[in-house]
């Protein structure tokens, strides 16, 4: 994949593979905008008037393009994503990762409050702990890929987990993520 830029590289600007193209970077809720279909996103943040462009994340030429103000908020990594950031500044702290803190554990066992939900894939469970609208503060979800979980759910969402209250978890069918950004 070749990137054709407008704006011309410099020695501290750098690139991120693999990151979560919904994650906001900016704490400015304002400083970021979306293009469904770019040839050049590079020329889309040199053109940016709304508010100055310091980075943009896209998979390359005709994929879609998010532009970012100032990068002051985590780059969140997703597995298998082939999306990138283009920081223009080196700005963004080290990427956060959703390491699996615990395996084969029941997370209704563990003590905490938390939501169920089900999702289709591994991946929504996650966005939906970083969108934090059904369990404000989510900083750990579990998740199970069995269809036949007895619960009822595959998804459960979690405020920040001690690690005695991971280790106390029944054994069962989940997988327990823990964000290491906010942490």
């Amino acid at each position: 994949m070749s990137i054709t830029s407008t704006i011309p590289p410099t020695q501290s600007s750098c690139s991120i593979v693999g990151v979560d193209p919904r994650v906001h970077l900016s704490s400015r809720p304002r400083n970021f905008k979306v293009y469904p279909n770019v040839e050049d996103c590079a020329a889309k943040c040199a053109a940016e008037t709304n508010f100055t462009c310091k980075g943009f994340v896209w998979m390359g030429s005709k994929s879609g393009c998010v532009l970012h103000g100032k990068i002051d908020s985590p780059v969140i990594m997703q597995k298998n994503s082939r999306w990138f950031l283009i920081d223009l500044n080196c700005a963004t702290v080290s990427p956060c990762y959703w390491p699996a803190k615990a395996t084969n554990i029941d997370p209704t066992t563990i003590s905490a409050s938390k939501k169920a939900v089900n999702v289709q894939i591994h991946d929504h469970c996650q966005a939906l702990c970083l969108l934090g609208v059904l369990q404000p503060a989510c900083w750990a979800y579990a998740h199970s890929t069995d269809s036949a979980v007895t619960s009822g759910y595959n998804c459960y969402l979690f405020p920040a987990l001690t690690q005695s209250q991971s280790n106390a978890a029944a054994s069962g069918k989940f997988s327990l993520y823990q964000n290491q950004c906010k942490m």
